[in-house]
């Protein structure tokens, strides 16, 4: 799933009901300028690893700074935001 501007805000929810691994993808700016500020939610239900991916914009994970996927691990909770035009920063618990 590649994000949309309607998830602004909004929570990707991956419940426990889909046993399969996903990768949910933050748009380029090029693709959906979100404004600078906007959040969106990650959760992860289910068993399986759900990746974080961002196509050619910049994600940083916060604390270490190192960029690109990240996976989030079952019950993890994740949040992205967006710093500029281009870049996101995210951070959350069960986060890798």
């Amino acid at each position: 799933y590649t994000t949309v501007l309607s998830d602004s805000g909004k929570c990707i929810y991956h419940p426990t009901t889909d046993a399969n691994a996903r990768t949910f993808t933050i748009a380029a700016n090029s693709s959906v300028a979100y404004p600078v500020g906007t959040v969106i939610q990650f959760v992860n239900m289910t068993s399986q690893v759900v990746t974080i991916a961002i196509n050619t914009d910049t994600m940083y994970l916060a604390g270490t700074g190192s960029t690109g996927s990240r996976s989030l691990a079952q019950y993890g909770v994740a949040n992205a935001m967006k710093l500029t035009s281009t870049t996101w920063i995210i951070t959350g618990s069960g986060l890798t």
